[in-house]
């Protein structure tokens, strides 16, 4: 095995991949060995925990395996694992944090509500009008939110891990704001 994996490590990314593609294990092992601690440390830069980074960083691989025959890869195999890992870290603390916005948007609207109206509202439902809300923005736009809400990242934060402007971060938030604070009150105030 040592001398089939050693006719491999002259293969670029881009050749291990096609390899991969017809199904290739040793191909398969040569990317891993090669990529996998310079993906998990850039995990380990953004999360938190190390557990997550690893399981993130692992799953990717195991994506990359299973899903060989369906993947295009334009450019750098590198910028691809990089953009899939940017993504599920993007997708993990989306996923983690959802409780905790529905519960500031719950309250929130709760004390607005209430201050409005003399009708109370259950709190199921009205987790789930803002839950609806909230899955309905713009993807771009859900996940520059819930990570400046829920994980009260900065806009600089939020910049860096997304690879785009500050400015660009300010400005999806405000707009998903106002997005959910008209279309919120607009169906509290029809329906309830």
């Amino acid at each position: 095995m040592k001398l089939e994996l050693e006719k491999y490590n002259g293969c670029s990314d881009e050749q291990l991949i096609k390899l991969i593609k017809l199904n290739d294990t040793y191909a398969y092992k040569v990317l891993y060995d090669r990529m996998f601690f310079v993906l998990l440390s850039h995990a380990l830069r953004k999360l938190v925990s190390k557990e997550d980074a690893q399981d993130l960083t692992q799953d990717l691989f195991m994506n990359l395996w299973n899903k060989r025959a369906q993947i295009i890869i334009e450019g750098k195999v590198i910028n691809f694992l990089f953009v899939s890992l940017r993504n599920s870290i993007i997708n993990h603390y989306v996923k983690t944090k959802k409780q905790n916005e529905r519960q500031e948007l719950f309250y929130y609207f709760k004390a607005h509500f209430e201050a409005t109206t003399e009708r109370t509202i259950h709190k199921n439902e009205l987790e789930k009008i803002i839950q609806n809300e909230i899955d309905a923005l713009p993807l771009k736009m859900k996940q520059i939110y819930l990570l400046s809400r829920h994980h009260e990242l900065t806009h600089k934060e939020i910049a860096n891990l997304m690879s785009i402007s500050e400015l660009t971060v300010k400005k999806q938030v405000a707009n998903a704001l106002k997005i959910l604070k008209k279309k919120i009150n607009y169906t509290l105030f029809t329906f309830f």
